[in-house]
């Protein structure tokens, strides 16, 4: 008889005996042996079973196995979820997995990058990053497999609260008058930063004579941006970006100059670079009269 431990009988006699007909006992001539077969597997199946053969009235023989249901890795919910840290802080990104046997953790950065703990993975139920730093941010992924099924992944998404730092790609500008031009500071910062631009002591804002923008790109990054429009003499000068958020300040400088050239897709750009509006209307008069002059000779001649 097939026995459950510690005290379920199953089969006896050859003939099964339990209700659950997932259960079920086959002879093997051929081998004498007496086989119990469970279909459809469930987790509660999990445990001992006992073989019992009655030699004697006074005499048995047993022999026990034990089962155990391979199962897929499950990362639990008391994992790390998302966080948001501050620069320098100690952070411990926890992964607890169940499955049977018992899965092997690791940790890679999204798009392999290089961990804080170095190399490209770490092995562990744990990971830890010592005084993070803003380079440090971004998705990390916690990978639990067994070799049972396909295995179970986690991304936890790390965000660093740090102050504003700007960089200026072009520090001075040039541009001819009456011609617009843009001006551009990038600023990294989270939490994202309040921007503003400031010429001469004021705040500039979008009017007749300016443009200003501001857009978030990849990385926390936010793209300044002033367009300056029919440039007058007076515009010329030092601008300042400047962008702030709950943990500091930054202050960026771009200095906008005259130039002789025309810079950027116009046409003849370099026809009237640097000549006044008076000087302007002047040419295309005289530009005017001579092509009427030339019209009036054409006629005359025939």
């Amino acid at each position: 008889m097939w026995i459950r431990l510690p005290d379920t009988p199953l089969s006896f006699r050859g003939s099964r005996i339990v209700p659950d007909n997932r259960y079920s006992v086959r002879y093997d001539e051929s081998s004498m042996t007496f086989l119990l077969q469970i279909q459809d597997l469930q987790e509660s199946d999990e445990g001992k079973y006992q073989c019992q053969v009655q030699v004697t009235s006074t005499n048995k023989v047993t022999a026990e196995v034990e089962l155990a249901i391979r199962r897929p890795p499950v990362i639990s919910d008391d994992s790390t979820r998302d966080l948001i840290v501050g620069r320098g802080e100690d952070v411990s990104l926890f992964c607890n997995a169940s499955g049977n046997p018992h899965p092997k953790v690791s940790w890679r950065r999204q798009g392999n990058a290089i961990l804080p703990t170095g190399g490209a993975i770490s092995h562990g139920t744990d990971l830890k990053i010592l005084d993070i730093q803003k380079e440090h941010r971004g998705t990390y992924i916690c990978t639990a497999d067994n070799a049972v099924g396909n295995g179970d992944r986690r991304a936890i998404n790390v965000r660093v609260e740090f102050s504003p730092l700007i960089r200026v790609p072009r520090d001075r500008v040039g541009q001819a008058l009456f011609y617009d031009r843009e001006l551009e500071c990038v600023v990294d910062a989270f939490p994202a930063p309040q921007v503003e631009w400031i010429f001469d002591g004021r705040k500039i804002v979008t009017d007749q004579h300016y443009e200003v923008s501001a857009f978030s790109v990849a990385n926390e990054a936010t793209e300044m941006k002033l367009r300056i429009k029919n440039i007058q003499k007076k515009q010329f000068g030092t601008y300042q970006c400047i962008a702030s958020n709950k943990l500091g300040s930054a202050t960026g400088k771009v200095e906008l100059y005259e130039s002789t050239r025309v810079v950027g897709d116009y046409n003849d750009r370099n026809l009237f670079a640097g000549s006044s509006h008076s000087e302007l209307i002047s040419a295309s008069r005289v530009s005017v009269l001579l092509i009427l002059s030339a019209s009036l000779s054409y006629i005359f001649t025939f």
